[in-house]
């Protein structure tokens, strides 16, 4: 049974999960694409960053705005995103800050850094960058990061009180004070950072979809993802820092471009199927899936940013797997193929919804 000291860490932890979480994830990596992930990072190439002057710096980024922000403003608008009005109303600023960094402040404008704008290698790495930043603003990010440091500075207080009862005497107030005072600064921050990296990877798949709607090659955020990654490692320099407050509430390295690269196929593959729904876009994975005889398969949608993973656990025994994904139960049956067993039941679920003609 749990101590007394216990409780207080119980309580925090149960305010802390009534944090906000995310709303559009994006698909989850596969082991292939985390190795992917980490070959690049060791060995991958990425075009030397451009070295920018101020005026190219004002002259790239007015570019990038003009091409991203309207297509973030359909993606908010199309997905009932929050703060759609402010994408067009509060135009992104340059910083003269070296650090090489980006952020949006509580009123959602999106501010760049020099240090940002002098790494990247060209206008679609930097539209990347944007695009994650208004993603953070359709998510609501900002506020949902106040509330979220609320509510862990409420449990903070509350645990300090409780630890105080335990260990400090009755007429020291200090005692009590302090450690009431040190709960609230710990659950604050605890607070703004527990789903601080969810939502950076929310933020860039959103990042995906907005680039996708405003037509930018996806690979550019991979390239933009692996120069940061460098910088923090020290393997590239001569034009600022890595912001430290980004290496503690971003994602690991390999674990994000990962995300990022099953992200940007899921997304390709729906653009080149031409298909726009999810059933239609879950039917094709399921698909697939049966056909290559793959464990999972992967969807998203451009439209919406819905997205999901199809799990196929059956294995087919014979090539009347093959028969039954492309020709669907009723061809399969009167071919006189059926069997019994797990492979009819799963060819049946097969010509159902999923039927492939």
């Amino acid at each position: 049974m749990a101590g007394p000291r216990a409780i207080p860490a119980t309580l925090l932890a149960l305010f802390l999960a009534a944090c906000s979480g995310v709303d559009r994830p994006g698909v989850p990596a596969t082991g292939a694409e985390k190795q992917e992930a980490r070959r690049l990072l060791q060995a991958g190439a990425i075009p030397r960053n451009r070295q920018l002057d101020e005026a190219a710096q004002h002259a790239s980024l007015a570019r990038v705005v003009r091409h991203i922000r309207p297509a973030a403003h359909r993606v908010c608008q199309r997905m009932k995103g929050a703060n759609c009005g402010a994408i067009l109303t509060r135009s992104p600023v340059r910083s003269r800050d070296r650090e090489i960094n980006a952020h949006v402040d509580g009123s959602h404008r999106v501010t760049m850094n020099a240090g940002l704008l002098a790494a990247a290698g060209s206008d679609e790495e930097i539209a990347a960058v944007l695009a994650h930043e208004y993603g953070h603003v359709i998510a609501d990010h900002i506020d949902k990061r106040m509330g979220d440091a609320g509510v862990g500075a409420l449990g903070g207080l509350v645990g300090g009180a409780l630890i105080g009862a335990i260990i400090c005497d009755r007429s020291n107030d200090d005692c009590m004070g302090d450690m009431v005072r040190t709960g609230g600064q710990f659950g604050l921050g605890m607070g703004a950072l527990a789903y601080s990296q969810q939502h950076e990877l929310e933020a860039d798949y959103y990042s995906a979809l907005i680039m996708a709607e405003a037509g930018v090659p996806l690979e550019a955020g991979e390239r933009m993802l692996m120069r940061l990654a460098r910088t923090a490692e020290g393997r590239e320099g001569g034009y600022g820092q890595l912001g430290m407050a980004m290496a503690r509430t971003h994602p690991a390295n390999d674990e994000r471009i990962a995300r990022w690269i099953a992200n940007r196929r899921a997304l390709q593959h729906a653009l080149s199927t031409g298909l726009s729904t999810d059933t239609a876009l879950a039917s094709e994975a399921r698909r697939r899936a049966l056909e290559t005889g793959a464990a999972e398969t992967r969807w998203a949608n451009p439209r919406n940013g819905h997205s999901g993973v199809i799990s196929v656990k059956k294995r087919w025994r014979s090539s009347a797997g093959e028969a039954c994904v492309r020709y669907g139960w009723k061809s399969w049956q009167a071919a006189g193929r059926a069997e019994t067993g797990g492979e009819e039941t799963a060819c049946r679920q097969a010509g159902g919804p999923w039927q492939v003609r």
